[in-house]
């Protein structure tokens, strides 16, 4: 019988009290909200999920449940994570920076649950800051345009004087990188990559273009702000 007692003391002892329960997962929360919302705000392309960004806030939490109640013990370490290796995640991941959050999501759950508070928000912090960083200088972007226009016209219409002078009116620089038999009698299908002078003037280049005798199927696919006009 006091074996039985000193087991169910010495578990007792791991398990934590509701207060440090409820600090961890509030501070699990509040780290990981920055995180979702840096992400959702330097996230570019048309891969956006309002699911992943929730899943980005709640994940850390879930962690943190996982590794309060793991505490110490090895063999709760490896029943639980064995239980966890069931689930399957269907959902893809189609970008790597996706990944990298996600990442730091269990990272915040991980260590927040391991009770060590100053490298959870330190590390958290350090890396949103980073993150932020190389969004706004726009490390590693390699575009040389600001988008593809695409439209059709006649057979001669690359020399058209007024095709010329609004391309050198709207754009820094231009080059015409396609140009193919379009669906429309005696017309061909353009394509110029375009640098603008200014970047709001998508609008206006188009309406201008449209503007232009015998000028169909107009758009233009702008490349650092994944919008079509």
């Amino acid at each position: 019988m006091p074996d039985l007692q000193r087991v169910f003391a010495d578990l007792s002892l791991q398990i934590p009290s509701l207060t440090v329960v409820a600090y961890h997962l509030l501070l699990a929360f509040v780290l990981a909200k920055p995180l979702a919302w840096i992400y959702a705000r330097t996230h570019h392309g048309t891969s956006y999920s309002r699911s992943f960004v929730q899943s980005l806030v709640m994940l850390p939490m879930i962690v943190a449940i996982v590794m309060l109640a793991i505490g110490d013990s090895m063999a709760r370490a490896f029943g639980l994570f064995g239980a966890l290796a069931l689930i399957r995640f269907r959902t893809p991941i189609k970008d790597s920076r996706d990944t990298i959050f996600l990442f730091l999501s269990v990272a915040i759950g991980i260590t927040v649950g391991v009770q060590n508070t100053p490298l959870a928000v330190f590390g958290t912090g350090f890396t949103l800051l980073v993150a932020l960083y190389l969004s706004g200088v726009g490390f590693g972007r390699r575009l040389d345009h600001d988008g593809v226009l695409h439209f059709s016209m006649p057979a001669r219409g690359e020399q058209d004087p007024a095709l010329r002078e609004l391309l050198r009116h709207y754009c820094r620089h231009f080059a015409l990188v396609s140009l193919r038999e379009s669906r429309h009698d005696g017309a061909m299908d353009f394509a110029y990559q375009l640098r603008l002078h200014e970047p709001g003037t998508h609008q206006a280049l188009v309406a201008d273009l449209r503007a232009i005798p015998g000028t169909l199927d107009v758009n233009l696919f702008v490349q650092n702000e994944h919008q079509e006009l």
